[in-house]
């Protein structure tokens, strides 16, 4: 799961785009809906991770939230809470309209919260342990 904070640049995202792409300089559309809204939010963003096993491994991102520069990595998302994310490969670097993108290359889930703090916050729970000596 792909976590994003509300109006801060969220750097090192990390994907695995490359296993399934088949574009030799592939640009990514990311498309984020909302699962309360059902509203979809796109943008292409550049991939950061240096070319070689590492990208092999993973793709790294950075993606801004509340700044409307879609082209360039950034966008403005609906309230907080759970998106389904699907990060498509095509050679436009303009192009904003999924069903004009090449292909599919990832499905996932994406958190966005308010703060940095709020992915932290749990609830621990303790639970008494008796033990008992049997003899």
């Amino acid at each position: 799961m792909i976590l994003l904070t509300k109006a801060t640049a969220n750097t090192n995202l990390v994907f695995t785009l490359e296993e399934n792409t088949t574009l030799t300089t592939p640009k990514y559309l990311f498309a984020f809906t909302s699962d309360s809204t059902n509203v979809e939010y796109t943008c292409i963003s550049a991939d950061l991770s240096v070319a070689g096993a590492a990208r092999e491994r993973a793709n790294l991102f950075t993606i801004t939230e509340g700044v409307d520069d879609r082209t360039n990595g950034s966008g403005i998302l609906g309230r907080e809470g759970m998106y389904h994310y699907i990060v498509y490969e095509q050679t436009s670097t303009t192009n904003l309209d999924p069903t004009l993108a090449t292909d599919i290359v990832q499905r996932g889930f994406m958190r966005l919260i308010s703060t940095t703090s709020e992915a932290s916050n749990y609830i621990a729970h303790s639970i008494p342990t008796t033990y008992v000596e049997h003899g």
